[in-house]
């Protein structure tokens, strides 16, 4: 059987079935109570009254028997024959019980419309059109059997035409009137049926796709109302968590709308309602923000079972529709979890890998310079009183003393500020210029070696040379080396007969003695070149530590210029755009 046709099979098998159960009900009630009204003795009508019901009862039973045998044929041609059969044995009947009760002048009348409203109940307005007309004819003809025949024993209307006439006509009327209106009205619920079919098919397509595809979700999704109460779970959730593994019915309201009749807390402990987010130790939580700055989602975790299932929660807003109040989507994040501590060992390793590169870089330049120094001590041309003496032994000191420095600041990145730095025996009194000055000459004479290229790098300092800063000397230094050492290495190259690389650059020291809050003097040291400079990702992240854009470097020189500034109790800050330069400004302390 087609679709179309079993939808209406099904509708006029259920018309039919209403139809068989509302005779018996009706029909033996109107008996009665006709009797019980119009005779005073019901005994003398018993027999008659236990015919009819009788009968009444018998054909209800072989309608039901015929409706059920139909039922297993599937043919909706039988069930319309079967409907057309009862109604057409309902008007005989009706015909009969009118014309020897009163006739047109009688009770019984209103079967007919009865009779007529069934009809369009069944068929609609071919029902109502069939049996309409049928009924306005039966009255017709029950005027003539009465009039000329005498049937039912109506004398009444030989002697007054005029009344039979009146009656036949306002009986067949109202009959005419009552199925014209019918007739439309059914037309009209015809229409209506037929939308509300549609709609209700909508609807149950609707919701059958919404099931299906909650259900496909890989995801848990879980719906919540008043109180923590359940009211939906789509069939991941029901699968991992499995709140009820041995109740079938419970799984099979997977993705509808239903009472679990079970509270979210009976699954999880500590699990988070809305507002009441508090930090427990198997679970932490972030917030995102919507367009308005409001908390709009919630992220969290929790432990369960074997695993570590990542929540994300959205509060419904909505007061219209009060069905839930919080939606959760969850997933078994364990594996990403181990993926991320795979990932943090293997990310430690190579940092610790880097650091080593680093620390080996840096160390190798006060080494080379000591052990050149010891070498020429060793030598029988050194007098230890003389002044070669004096300056090899300088030279000691001071790579020995930067070697320590940065051995402190390889642990940790020191970032302890002293409180009082005018206790602090690393603090000394020293010329900004002078230092410059000694960085220069040390840059000029290693750069042709830096860059391993031929260049032309100027550097100018115009530092003033009155500045005198109360800081650490060595630590000021170091910042100061790795910052000019950046800029050389940012300045423009220039391809040479094809083969050479040559750098071109102008680098320039300057300073600013400023005063900031609580009256306290700074000095703005800052180094700029017109080198290549950086965009806006890579100035944003230049003092992260590792972050680098050369293709043998560490990533570390920035980041410790950053972190001893910061121990000096100073700022830095860095402006810069691609192809004009870079401008690096240093306030510390003075």
């Amino acid at each position: 059987m087609k679709k179309d046709n079993k939808k209406a099979y099904k509708g006029l098998y259920d018309k039919i079935k209403f139809t068989i159960i509302f005779r018996l009900l009706a029909f033996p009630t109107i008996i009665l109570a006709y009797v019980l009204i119009n005779f005073r003795y019901i005994n003398h009508y018993k027999f008659f009254v236990y015919f009819l019901i009788a009968f009444i009862i018998f054909l209800s039973i072989t309608y039901s028997l015929a409706l059920l045998y139909f039922k297993k044929k599937e043919n909706l041609s039988y069930l319309i024959y079967l409907g057309f059969i009862q109604l057409f044995i309902d008007f005989i009947l009706i015909s009969v019980v009118v014309l020897f009760n009163g006739g047109l002048d009688g009770k019984f009348i209103f079967l007919y419309y009865l009779l007529v409203l069934i009809s369009g109940f069944i068929f609609l307005r071919k029902g109502v059109m069939i049996f309409g007309v049928a009924s306005a004819v039966a009255i017709g003809i029950s005027a003539d059997m009465q009039y000329y025949f005498n049937i039912g024993r109506h004398a009444y209307f030989l002697s007054s035409p005029d009344k039979l006439l009146f009656l036949t006509s306002l009986n067949i009327l109202g009959v005419l009137i009552f199925s014209w209106l019918l007739y439309h009205f059914s037309g009209e619920l015809d229409i209506l049926s037929g939308r509300i079919v549609e709609r209700d098919e909508f609807i149950r397509k609707s919701q059958n796709f919404n099931r299906e595809l909650f259900n496909s979700f890989s995801q848990g999704i879980i719906v919540l109302g008043e109180c923590g109460k359940i009211i939906f779970m789509n069939k991941a959730a029901i699968q991992m968590l499995e709140p009820d593994s041995e109740n079938r019915a419970f799984r099979d309201k997977a993705g509808i709308l239903y009472n679990f009749n079970m509270k979210i807390t009976d699954i999880f402990e500590n699990f988070p309602l809305g507002a009441t987010h508090e930090m427990h130790k198997n679970r932490t939580t972030t917030e995102t923000k919507n367009d308005r700055g409001e908390n709009a989602l919630k992220r969290f975790e929790l432990k369960y079972k074997d695993m570590i299932l990542g929540f994300s929660e959205t509060k419904l807003e909505n007061k219209e529709y009060k069905t839930g109040k919080f939606i959760f989507l969850f997933r078994d994040i364990t594996y990403i979890k181990q993926l991320e501590m795979e990932s943090k060992i293997n990310e430690g390793l190579a940092t610790a890998g880097k650091l080593a590169g680093w620390l080996a870089h840096e160390i190798r330049n006060p080494l080379a310079a000591l052990n050149t120094s010891a070498y020429v001590l060793n030598t029988e041309n050194i007098s230890f009183g003389g002044s070669d003496y004096k300056k090899l032994t300088g030279i000691i000191k001071i790579e020995a003393q930067r070697l320590d420095n940065l051995v402190n600041d390889f642990l940790g990145f020191v970032k302890v500020k002293s409180k009082n730095v005018s206790g602090s025996a690393n603090f000394e009194n020293f010329n900004l210029f002078l230092l410059a000055e000694d960085l220069i000459r040390g840059f000029m004479d290693s750069i042709a070696n830096c860059c391993s290229e031929k260049a032309e790098i100027k550097i100018h300092n115009s530092i003033n040379k009155k500045i005198n800063v109360f800081s650490e000397k060595s630590r000021v230094r170091h910042v100061l080396l790795n910052v000019m050492q950046n800029a050389v290495q940012s300045t423009k190259k220039t391809i040479l007969a094809g083969k050479k690389e040559f750098r071109t650059g102008i680098i320039r020291l300057g300073s600013k003695v400023v005063e900031k809050t609580g009256n306290k003097r700074y000095v703005s040291i800052s180094v700029s070149d017109n080198g290549e400079g950086m965009d806006d990702f890579t100035l944003k992240n230049a003092f992260k530590p590792l972050f680098t854009t050369k293709k043998d470097g560490f990533g570390l020189g920035l980041s410790l210029v950053y972190s001893i500034t910061e121990s000096l109790n100073g700022e830095i800050e860095a402006i810069s755009r691609v192809n004009r330069g870079t401008l690096i400004r240093i306030s510390i302390p003075c």
